[in-house]
């Protein structure tokens, strides 16, 4: 079985755009409601293993609740996915609520029903047992417009039996930079030629993102005016280098998954979307613990999927109603959500007996949420990672660049991006 790391929470793997709209519930702009049932429409980019957890979360609210109906469409892609939110919007055929993924969000601001903590407290869902960190950038206009069911994070996932081979206790996985070199340095021993202890492709801009926050940069300057990045940027490419040289990560661009998988290679820092698969196929071999602190900065690379309310659709007081009390039913059942590998936003959940009882591997993940850092709420961030990655190859891979020349043209490059979008903003 192959595991797709790319697989952003098992949902970027394939493109799918799979319309589930009923007979006579087409886009024509009205929504039959058949036997008197209020009909639903939840968008999500469920196209993965995990959608199958979300369809039986809806069976049982259908089964519950035989007013309402709530239909799963599902949009694996994320740019066919704002496409199709898009049109909905402007033709009133938009889904009336969605699980969108928080980067997403920021070009739709205007499409979201907002509101003001007391009043989701009348429904009664409490964004007080949220992590603060994950509603950052949901406030618009005095108001939340998403609540975040979810937290997509970066974690350690390890090879135990590499781990006793080579000297090391598998029940004390690395966690310091310190630890994690000396740990990877003693792999290096045991790793097959061709291949490093810690295998991944350090051209994907998401790890490199994780470590930027690591060691104290970030992306953007506050305001979106700037790049912010230069100097840690840095910092984090000497790192990586020097990981090269001490054969611990790979010197050209892999695909890490297969490696991992037939035991050849001992570990990867990866999305928590991998751990189910991971530990089905490893069994008692499959280690994970939270992702180590490599830079000076405790921080970890995170998203979540956010539960929105398209506007425009429920100006029906009826609609309305029943739209929140679907939302109100996965606040009140996100432990089984998290079943499918995703870890919590609510503290009370994460820190929680219930949790660490049913689902130990997500609990232990869970207990960095606090230092989760996601990507700023700019409309063109996947733009910035894409420029920025351009220079990580050249860097990294080719050699043409030095670390101080590579974040200096992407910062550059990534101005340019930021210039054209306040030219017209």
């Amino acid at each position: 079985m192959k595991i797709f790391q790319r697989a952003m929470l098992g949902c970027l793997c394939t493109v799918l755009s799979v319309s589930l709209f009923a007979e006579g519930q087409k886009d024509t702009g009205k929504k039959t409601t058949g036997g008197g049932k209020t009909q639903i429409t939840f968008m999500t980019p469920l196209s993965g293993a995990d959608g199958a957890y979300m369809d039986k979360i809806i069976q049982a609210f259908n089964a519950a609740n035989p007013d309402v109906e709530v239909t799963h469409l599902v949009v694996g892609a994320s740019t066919e996915y704002k496409q199709k939110f898009s049109t909905g919007v402007a033709t009133k055929t938009a889904p009336e609520v969605l699980l969108i993924r928080k980067f997403d969000m920021p070009l739709y601001l205007d499409q979201f029903s907002g509101f003001t903590k007391d009043e989701l407290k009348k429904y009664g869902i409490d964004v007080n047992d949220i992590y603060p960190n994950l509603l950052s950038g949901l406030e618009y206009k005095g108001k939340l417009i998403g609540i975040p069911l979810d937290v997509w994070i970066f974690y350690m996932a390890y090879n135990k039996a590499n781990f006793r081979k080579a000297g090391l206790d598998p029940e004390k996985p690395p966690y310091t930079r310190e630890e994690f070199v000396k740990a990877m340095e003693a792999l290096v021993k045991v790793t097959p030629k061709g291949v490093t202890p810690y295998y991944e492709n350090m051209n994907w801009t998401w790890i490199w993102t994780h470590l930027l926050w690591q060691f104290g940069g970030d992306l953007l300057t506050p305001d979106f005016k700037a790049p912010a990045f230069q100097k840690a940027g840095v910092e984090v490419l000497k790192f990586l280098l020097e990981l090269q040289q001490k054969n611990i990560i790979p010197s050209g661009i892999v695909d890490p998954g297969p490696a991992f998988e037939s035991g050849d290679a001992s570990v990867l820092i990866t999305g928590i979307w991998t751990i189910n698969s991971w530990k089905n196929l490893l069994g008692k071999d499959f280690g994970y613990a939270v992702a180590p602190q490599l830079g000076t900065t405790k921080a970890v690379f995170g998203g979540s999927h956010v539960i929105a309310l398209t506007d425009t659709m429920l100006k029906d007081a009826k609609k309305k109603e029943a739209a929140m009390r679907w939302v109100k039913y996965l606040w009140d059942h996100m432990i089984d959500w998290y079943a499918a590998g995703q870890t919590p936003s609510r503290k009370s959940i994460a820190e929680g007996k219930e949790l660490k009882e049913k689902l130990p591997h997500i609990w232990t993940v869970a207990q960095q949420v606090q230092y989760v850092k996601s990507f700023q709420m700019f409309p063109y961030i996947s733009e910035v990672q894409d420029e920025i990655a351009v220079y990580l190859e050249d860097c990294l891979f080719t050699k043409k660049l030095s670390p101080e020349e590579a974040m200096d043209k992407a910062a550059k490059a990534v101005q340019t991006i930021l210039n054209d979008y306040w030219a017209t903003h």
